[in-house]
């Protein structure tokens, strides 16, 4: 009887604290600036909360290759109540990637695009573009991969430095009308690696070369 009453006391204390960390996060916001805007995608301070200048330097990188996807934002002007997950990987010599995986009343979709081009320059025009369902069973697979890696409780900023190349994993997320990002660079292993390759993955768009996945 301890046991449980003690089990019972844990998971009420956790689920306080995972109930303080979703009120912690930002709101998705009601309206979106305009589609041009350098916060359309990233809301200001989302990607680096100690510093304006990179914060702005990274929302304006990855912000020009989701608008040469044609991506709509996850952090503004979201109806309804389906839950979208996005992962973008920017590689600096390779094609850019993003994978984007939503559940609603609709049944559960994937859509990804690929850019011609790469990650750490310039964006070019689309070069692959996938549309499909996904199954109930590769949805729950997802969920348990975003649970593993702790995404709506991670920091959003890298806690590990960067190095010169390498390539960004970013994992946005927008559910009961919060929003969230991780942005990671060149993890090796762990989690939040698992994740970023179960979007690849479910796209059809994993590299075959090991040496194409940094």
């Amino acid at each position: 009887m301890e046991i449980l009453l003690r089990l019972a006391v844990l998971l009420l204390v956790a689920g306080r604290f995972a109930d303080s960390i979703a009120a912690a996060l930002p709101d998705v916001r009601p309206a979106c600036p305009r589609s041009c805007a350098s916060d359309y995608y990233f809301p200001s301070s989302a990607l680096d909360p100690a510093s304006a200048k990179l914060d702005e330097f990274l929302r304006q990188w990855y912000s020009k290759h989701l608008r040469a996807m044609s991506e709509a934002s996850l952090s503004c002007g979201v109806e309804g109540n389906a839950t979208t997950y996005r992962f973008t990987w920017l590689r600096t010599f390779h094609h850019p990637i993003a994978v984007r995986v939503t559940n609603s009343t609709g049944g559960m979709t994937l859509v990804a695009v690929e850019l011609s081009g790469a990650g750490g320059y310039a964006p070019s025009s689309v070069k692959n573009r996938v549309e499909k369902s996904l199954a109930p069973e590769q949805w729950a697979e997802l969920l348990n991969a975003i649970e593993a890696a702790g995404f709506w409780s991670e920091a959003a900023k890298d806690p590990y430095p960067e190095g010169v190349d390498g390539a960004q994993w970013v994992v946005e997320g927008e559910r009961n009308g919060k929003y969230h990002v991780v942005d990671r660079w060149s993890p090796k292993h762990g989690a939040d690696r698992d994740l970023g390759t179960l979007f690849l993955k479910f796209a059809g768009l994993l590299p075959v070369s090991s040496e194409e996945i940094y």
